[in-house]
């Protein structure tokens, strides 16, 4: 596959990288089994080819972009087209909002939050190639998503050639009902968009990291860093619990994200120099910390959150590294012998998980006796 010569088309001195990875996405493109959709309307400019995946070298996915990849008002819209027997579940309408959301804060620095309480769900058509297609949209303000079939035998498109796929389409500052598609035939223009956009986009994060960074915060004093992280990791890990029982993606706030490896790192270090361990073994013992913590959050309904969870803590940290002798000794060691366990351990994956399922009835348990003795003290 060639690329025309002259006009915005053609490419000369430096941008002949560009081309060299245009074309090598147009030739993986070309080896596609499916049809690839785009709009039609609104004629919006930017053409990008945004993304691409493959599964076992077969080619499933293809997402084309037009519009501003920048601002939160738009107008931008994305067509993904996937193969409806690629072998995985399709995301919620809910999620792929959410996607888009990511991918604004991620180009843009734009952090939009949660969106609207009030999601409004509906069945509109879309004009593909001229022809109604009926789709299930859920619009979150001026954000929505939409998704149907192509070619399946439900479809009214189908027997057009080409494997049955799912289209989902994102649109963001501007009305559905104004969007219809299209076969995408040409390529190209989408291929030399999509270098265009990664250049814009590097330059972009370059011209941000030439900005002046704030002074450092400063280091935290005494066991501070480690209450941070276990406060951090305890309420990521319920939130991933609380996404997956509601059959949602997990995800972490979008201002949270760069946070973790900080203060992972920040708490190792504490740990280095009030425990007075090594970098390997301060690590292992702020992983075995956090995975306490974590785990007694997924199976107590005490914690955390109260005052008692608010002592399990403390006394998880002071063990950690002082080595204290806290009225949760007994829970602190079996916990302790059990992470050493796992981590020497030459059993098979069966009887390393009953081994550790016992260890955690027991481990429970001991919490628990720890609870009822608190509370008789405090009475």
């Amino acid at each position: 596959m060639q690329f025309r010569g002259g006009g915005s088309g053609g490419f000369e001195g430096p941008r002949d990288v560009w081309r060299q990875l245009a074309e090598a996405d147009l030739r993986t493109l070309g080896r596609r089994t499916f049809r690839v959709y785009g709009p039609s309307a609104p004629l919006l400019d930017a053409p990008t080819l945004a993304t691409w995946e493959r599964h076992d070298d077969k080619l499933v996915k293809v997402v084309l972009s037009h519009g501003s990849l920048f601002e939160a008002e738009g107008p931008y819209v994305a067509v993904q087209s996937t193969l409806t027997d690629a072998g995985h579940r399709p995301r919620s309408l809910q999620d792929v909002i959410e996607d888009e959301r990511d991918r604004l804060f991620e180009h843009a620095g734009i952090d939009e939050g949660d969106g609207p309480d009030l999601a409004v769900e509906s069945e509109p058509w879309f004009a593909v190639d001229g022809i109604p297609v009926r789709a299930a949209l859920r619009g979150e303000g001026s954000l929505w998503a939409a998704r149907f079939q192509v070619g399946g035998p439900e479809s009214p498109l189908r027997n057009r050639g080409g494997e049955p796929v799912t289209v989902t389409v994102t649109g963001r500052g501007i009305a559905p009902d104004r969007v219809a598609l299209r076969t995408v035939e040409d390529l190209q223009p989408y291929a030399v968009g999509r270098q265009q956009r990664l250049s814009e986009l590097s330059e972009r994060r370059q011209r941000a990291q030439a900005v002046v960074p704030a002074p450092p915060a400063p280091e935290p004093v005494g066991l501070e860093a480690h209450r941070r992280l276990v406060e951090f990791s305890v309420q990521h890990a319920l939130r991933v619990e609380a996404a997956t029982r509601a059959g949602h993606l997990p995800r972490e706030p979008r201002g949270n994200r760069s946070d973790r490896g900080e203060l992972w790192e920040s708490a190792v270090r504490q740990q280095m120099r009030l425990a007075g361990e090594d970098r390997d073994a301060a690590n292992e013992a702020v992983t075995a910390l956090v995975n306490q913590m974590v785990r007694l959050a997924e199976n107590a309904s005490w914690f955390p959150g109260t005052e008692d969870g608010r002592a399990a803590v403390e006394e998880s940290i002071r063990y950690t590294v002082f080595d204290s002798e806290v009225p949760s000794l007994s829970a602190q060691r079996a916990w302790r012998e059990d992470w050493i366990r796992e981590l020497r351990s030459r059993e098979d994956a069966q009887e390393r998980a009953q081994a550790r399922e016992r260890m955690v009835a027991s481990w429970l348990e001991q919490w628990q006796s720890w609870l009822i003795e608190r509370a008789a003290a405090h009475s």
